[in-house]
């Protein structure tokens, strides 16, 4: 018993972001979840606070802490103390639903690397965000804004000047 309890705590521990299949390692450090452009989960949602909850590493265990802001879920019940998590559980915030696993990971899931910090950089242009997937708000980095139709637009505008300067010089 007490191997399989030591394991478990040398084992690496995820948060799994399930509607795009994401794993986000845990560590020593806190792991905030909110809305703050400095939280290594960011929710663009208005139901969530800036700084709506943490994760953190206590004792070899990993705890689930909130900011006091309703809407936190721990498995279905609402969370007002800090719980301590075990594999398997769901994290819901807002409508973004996370699960804790110190497990093998599901199949399809990738992880997300953890990115230091460069004092220079600017992390509100460089940070993907969790947006509510059936509201539509915010943005998919992934897609790629192409420039053919501001190219096709202004193209069209230089044949019509070309046009009107032609037909009234004469």
């Amino acid at each position: 018993m007490e191997s399989s309890a030591a394991e478990q705590e040398k084992a690496p521990a995820y948060l799994i972001y399930e509607y795009e299949r994401r794993a986000y390692p845990l560590s020593d450090s806190g792991f905030v979840i909110g809305r703050d452009a400095a939280s290594q989960i960011v929710v663009r949602e208005p139901s969530v606070s800036r700084f709506h909850a943490e994760v953190r590493a206590e004792a070899g265990e990993y705890v689930l802490h909130t900011s006091g802001a309703t809407g936190t879920r721990l498995n279905g019940h609402a969370v007002t103390t800090p719980k301590q998590l075990k594999d398997g559980d769901h994290i819901e915030i807002g409508t973004v639903e996370l699960t804790f696993r110190r497990s093998k990971l599901p199949l399809g899931v990738s992880i997300v690397d953890r990115v230091e910090r460069h004092p220079l950089d600017d992390i509100l242009s460089k940070r993907a965000t969790i947006s509510n997937p059936i509201l539509g708000s915010g943005h998919r980095p992934e897609q790629r804004r192409t420039r053919l139709p501001m190219v096709v637009l202004l193209l069209l505008l230089a044949a019509v000047a070309t046009y009107l300067y032609f037909t009234q010089s004469r």
